[in-house]
């Protein structure tokens, strides 16, 4: 959905990339032009999919005649027709370590479980949510507080495109490994949360701060879970500084946005979580 270092490093690599298909955002008003005009500059072919797997889809893969299809950060699932079209199938580079966190909203999970042991899986596709035979997999340790941005840098842009490019090669040459993943995942699926469950999700009361902090810092771009009734203004966008831990007066709101001495916080049950705030007045 976005020009991004996995198709740059695949071109850099040598791989022959015959086409590319972009999948529609969740959001369209976040819909770009971006990859289109990147294909067009580079000459490659370029098919947007905005009515999911159909027969004007299909046709087209089928005059590419592509011996593998890459997936990566597409917003839905590639159902049978398309699945049967390429000779050695069809991979998806996936920022967990499967089972675990099957679904296309991986990361949030991994921060609202407070699981810091990530890593990237390249695996075949099947016409089920992330179930089909593990290829290669590594492990990371998720720094605490790691932002999205840092996560992906290092679990897609650096990690996961080395194993790609391994993983193109090997299925090239036929000495591709293939794991059987197991029928149940440890976790939830990793689904798509949505605006009205934001105020539900944290557990002021009960969490730890470090994991609070963790989900926050982790989150920040979009999940508004504060009560922002004391700030002046409209509230446009957060980030999320250093936390410190400390007694709580039973006064204070917990989850709610206060402002002392020109720094703005949140209060939990084991201190202080600060933030910057970005005010329309």
């Amino acid at each position: 959905m976005e020009v991004s270092n996995v198709i740059h490093s695949l071109i850099e690599s040598g791989i022959n990339i015959i086409g590319v298909i972009e999948s529609k955002r969740k959001n369209p008003n976040m819909q770009t032009k971006e990859l289109e005009n990147f294909c067009l500059e580079n000459g490659l072919p370029y098919h947007f999919m905005n009515e999911g797997c159909n027969d004007k889809l299909e046709n087209w893969v089928r005059k590419l005649e592509p011996d593998l299809i890459v997936v990566n950060r597409m917003s839905e699932l590639l159902k049978k027709n398309l699945l049967e079209i390429p000779k050695k199938g069809c991979i998806n580079l996936h920022p967990t370590l499967l089972p675990k966190y099957r679904g296309g909203f991986p990361f949030f999970w991994t921060y609202y479980d407070y699981d810091l042991n990530q890593g990237v899986t390249v695996h075949y596709i099947d016409e089920s949510e992330d179930t089909g035979d593990i290829i290669y997999q590594k492990s990371y340790r998720m720094p605490l507080g790691a932002t999205e941005e840092e996560l992906l840098e290092v679990l897609v842009f650096k990690i996961g495109v080395e194993m790609l490019i391994k993983t193109i090669l090997d299925i090239e040459n036929n000495c591709a490994p293939r794991i059987k993943q197991p029928r149940i995942s440890p976790t939830v699926r990793a689904r798509q949360i949505k605006p009205n469950e934001y105020k539900q999700i944290i557990g002021w009361e009960e969490w730890e701060i470090e994991r609070i902090w963790h989900l926050l810092r982790g989150t920040q771009n979009w999940l508004n879970v504060f009560d922002f009734s004391e700030i002046q203004g409209e509230v446009l966008k957060w980030n999320i500084l250093q936390y410190v831990k400390k007694d709580v007066k039973s006064r204070q709101k917990l989850g709610k946005v206060y402002k002392d001495d020109d720094a703005y916080f949140v209060y939990c049950r084991q201190g202080k979580i600060f933030m910057e705030l970005n005010i329309r007045v």
